[in-house]
């Protein structure tokens, strides 16, 4: 089966059937350490789909809010970093700014 192709309802009845029958030839004593295999990869890519969509509602947030909305997250972006002005040590500021500067389309 090619993992290119986008997924079909035919494609996918195909690509289950191949799953099922790999499962069928899989040894009895290996079916356990299987299952939890495929129970994390499930997990997994569920886990990554929901960051996916969380990340792109954030970004449509501060893109598509109000004035308002921006403003307000404008002070409040200023009042951590006074907070964190007054709590960190130089060092630590300097690392996590240079964390924030090098993260892509963040400028400060």
């Amino acid at each position: 089966m090619n993992n290119n192709q986008p997924l079909t309802a035919q494609s996918s009845t195909t690509a289950r059937a191949d799953l099922l029958l790999e499962i069928e030839q899989t040894p009895a004593e290996y079916l356990p350490d299987l299952l939890q295999f495929v129970r994390l990869f499930r997990q997994s890519v569920t886990l990554k789909q929901t960051s996916l969509n969380q990340w792109e509602n954030a970004i449509n947030e501060i893109n598509c809010s109000d004035a308002v909305k921006q403003q307000d997250r404008k002070t409040n972006i200023k009042k951590l970093f006074e907070l964190w002005n007054e709590l960190d040590e130089e060092q630590e500021q300097q690392e996590t700014l240079e964390i924030i500067e090098s993260m892509k389309g963040i400028s400060i």
